[in-house]
């Protein structure tokens, strides 16, 4: 009769239908990759990037890479025919005109009628006088009055208006005589004597501007002076007055003390202006073809204003097609680039693929250095090479120690393309930029000091100088001006790497914690038994302990049999049991009094003891932040092997075929390892732990144990997710066989009494 079970597929059958899966298929067709969700997940990344990239390296392109004092490399010829403003000369005449304008003086009419009304009424004041004690006394000091000038002025004197010739007298003086040898504040009398004739106007009450004012003039602060009363008995003569009557004019004048003309700023301000805004701009006329600069010459500032005309007239002038086709060049050929990018990516990394996270993080790393390299060098084009150099080598440095470098020097390859496109440079420097990075991904191998990363900025610094060098004998003109440039380049390079190296040493932590990486720093630390992890499992399980340090030696030699990263199987090794410190005396290694305790308990209960470990193990890194790539180690040690002991006491349990258990349930949870790591570390673990149990192995039973290990579990599918092949499998199994077999060598058997074996050199 058939069983009312349903059939279960066997599970040799199984694994040949996973690794059937698993097979590669034939190159697919383009519409059965456009289906693929990861390539386009990545193709959309990388489009964006590539898109981003591309305005960035349109305008960088359109930008004068320049600076005043640079020999030029290249010619530079007119675009266009084309006429702009020479800013320089229009400024140039402008300034000329405002030097032209004059100095504008206004008249002090205040101070210029208290001296005529003063002056027109003292002959009315003193009519009635017959003496000069007559005169009231302010009067006589306002004008210096004596006996002889009373009498020198009565025939003017009447006792209505005063006669017409003191009148016309008094007018001449305040609206001529003063007015064109003025009277002027110390400060103003500097300006008027130091100026020419044609730099000053007289602005009269009209508003016309008389120039040139050619007058001499007395400052207000020699008025009291000899030689200043003089100058005023002077004016008071040119004004027509009798010499008997200077003195009283001149005095009147000097006890007036204010200046006839006053320097009118704002209206000389106004006037200059004016006359700087009547100039016509100075054009210049260009033709295509013009030389704006030539290979050789040095660079001054009038060739950049010229460049940076044309530039701007290009862009704002040029033929259409000139413009956009090379713009719709550049976009196109980074779609391409993208589109390659996207497959390299699904084909050679899947695992970042299937994260996108991690392929936009690295887009992101590649735009912002590009962003530094345009801005810097746009801003400052003398620190090109600085620029250009410093921000690909921190990209390629991060790439490196995130992935590995297959990736980092696809990366920088495309990075460098950009630089040369968006800095305008030819395959001389591209070929610089992937020299230099493509030695510093060379040398961050093993990051296991902070001396290893000076070391190897040290060498890309000599590497990037020496190929600046050389560059420069190839592509600089041969005269000693750019010699001195080539050799500021050489320096920047230099700089560019050594900076990029310090700057890796401070931000390093940040980088393994972006990135989820560890570094050959972070594991040396973390092999040190006094970390309080191991210090605790060395307490708590001290026979994991031991059992832990063989496998890590064990794991360590294979790794490096492979060219594999030794020093994280080691440091894998040491944590991969962690998780047993929870229940130590449920592990034969821990168990010193011959008492098992899974004696009393069911298969089922201690395969959850047995299994729990690898749970327990993976809470205890992650409260102690043990870094991702040691979490693989602990959780994928076993990966999803049979518990198998247990499964057979569990088999042997059962009363008939109906109680016999899944094999499924008496699995590991897994994963299965990822790495070629993770996979010599699940056979080292599983051979040390065989051995172990063996009594005085020979090395032809440990290389039959050792090469059944590892056939079960290549059989059983647990290196289908690794990358690790048959050949390094073989190499593997080579390399454990002589390290366990050289840690159970068999020991020379001393007769009692016939001295210490240990003294024996050589033998032990």
């Amino acid at each position: 009769m058939p069983s009312s079970q349903p059939s279960k597929t066997p599970r040799s059958e199984q694994r040949r239908q996973e690794l059937r899966r698993k097979l590669p298929r034939p190159a697919a067709a383009i519409r059965q990759a456009a289906s693929n969700p990861a390539f386009i997940r990545c193709l959309a990344i990388t489009l964006l990037f590539m898109v981003l990239a591309a305005f960035l390296v349109m305008w960088s392109r359109e930008q004068v890479l320049l600076h005043a004092g640079r020999v030029a490399v290249d010619s530079s010829l007119a675009r266009l025919d084309y006429q702009v403003e020479n800013t320089s000369a229009t400024t140039a005449k402008q300034e000329e005109a405002k030097a032209a304008s004059p100095t504008i003086y206004v008249p002090n009419a205040p101070a210029l009628e208290r001296i005529g009304s003063s002056l027109k009424g003292l002959p009315v004041a003193i009519a009635q006088a017959t003496q000069i004690a007559d005169v009231a006394e302010p009067l006589r000091k306002q004008f210096n009055l004596d006996a002889n000038a009373l009498a020198a002025i009565r025939p003017y004197a009447t006792e209505g208006p005063p006669a017409q010739n003191w009148e016309d007298w008094t007018n001449k003086l305040t609206e001529t005589v003063l007015l064109d040898n003025p009277l002027l504040a110390p400060d103003a009398f500097q300006i008027y004597t130091t100026q020419a004739p044609m730099a000053r106007a007289l602005e009269r009450s009209d508003g016309v501007l008389q120039r040139p004012l050619q007058g001499e003039a007395l400052s207000t602060a020699m008025l009291v002076t000899p030689k200043g009363a003089e100058r005023l008995w002077e004016l008071a003569r040119r004004a027509g007055f009798p010499v008997a009557v200077t003195t009283v004019v001149g005095s009147r004048i000097a006890d007036e003390g204010r200046p006839s003309l006053q320097l009118d700023t704002q209206r000389t301000q106004a006037t200059a202006q004016a006359a700087a805004a009547g100039i016509e701009p100075v054009i210049h006329h260009h033709e295509t073809g013009e030389p704006l600069v030539l290979r050789g010459d040095t660079v001054t500032p009038q060739h950049m204003d010229e460049l940076l005309r044309e530039n701007n007239a290009f862009y704002a002038q040029g033929p259409w097609a000139a413009r956009w086709i090379p713009r719709a060049g550049v976009l196109l050929l980074l779609i391409a680039v993208a589109v390659f990018l996207a497959a390299f990516t699904v084909g050679a990394y899947p695992r970042i693929a299937k994260n996108g996270w991690r392929l936009a993080a690295m887009c992101t790393l590649l735009l912002g250095m590009l962003t530094i390299t345009v801005l810097v060098s746009v801003d400052a084009p003398a620190l090109l090479m600085l620029a250009a150099l410093g921000p690909l080598l921190f990209a390629s440095a991060v790439l490196r120690l995130a992935y590995d470098h297959r990736l980092a020097l696809a990366a920088i390859g495309v990075q460098s393309a950009l630089v040369v496109l968006a800095l305008q440079q030819g395959i001389g420097m591209y070929m610089l930029l992937m020299a230099s990075a493509a030695a510093l991904v060379a040398q961050l191998d093993e990051v296991r000091s902070r001396a290893c990363i000076i070391r190897a900025s040290t060498a890309t610094a000599a590497i990037a100088a020496g190929g600046t060098l050389l560059l420069g004998m190839i592509e600089t003109p041969a005269q000693s001006s750019a010699i001195v440039q080539v050799l500021i380049a050489a320096v920047q390079a230099a700089a560019a790497a050594v900076g990029v190296g310090f700057l890796l040493l401070g931000i390093l932590p940040s980088i393994e914690r972006l990135f989820r990486i560890t570094t050959g720093m972070t594991l040396a630390e973390l092999r040190d038994p006094r970390r309080p992890l191991l210090r605790q499992l060395q307490q708590r399980a001290p026979g994991t302990w031991e059992h832990s340090m063989q496998v890590a030696t064990i794991a360590e030699a294979a790794a490096e049999s492979i060219g594999a990263d030794g020093l994280l199987c080691y440091v894998g090794g040491l944590y991969h049991d962690i998780g047993k410190m929870h229940k130590p005396q449920y592990f034969i290694e821990n168990q010193s009094n011959g008492e098992n305790l899974h004696d009393s308990l069911s298969p089922a209960m201690s395969l959850l003891v047995i299994v729990n470990h690898v749970k327990d193990g993976m809470e205890l890194a992650r409260e102690y932040n043990v870094p991702r790539a040691i979490k693989h180690f602990i959780e994928s040690h076993h990966g999803t092997t049979v518990v198998e002991y247990f499964y057979h006491q569990a088999v042997k349990q059962a009363e008939d075929d109906r109680d016999i258990p899944d094999e499924e349930t008496f699995l590991y949870g897994g994963p299965r390892p990822r790495t070629r790591e993770a996979a010599i570390l699940m056979v080292s673990d599983a051979v040390e732990s065989a051995v172990r149990s063996m009594d005085n192995p020979s090395p032809a039973q440990i290389e039959g144990l050792v090469h059944d290990l590892a056939r079960k579990r290549l059989l059983d599918g647990q290196f289908n997710e690794c990358p690790l092949t048959l050949r390094e499998l073989r190499t593997v199994q080579e390399a454990i066989v002589k390290r366990v077999a050289a840690s159970r060598h068999v020991r020379i058997a001393y007769p009692e009494g016939e001295g210490d074996p240990a003294a024996t050199q050589g033998l032990a």
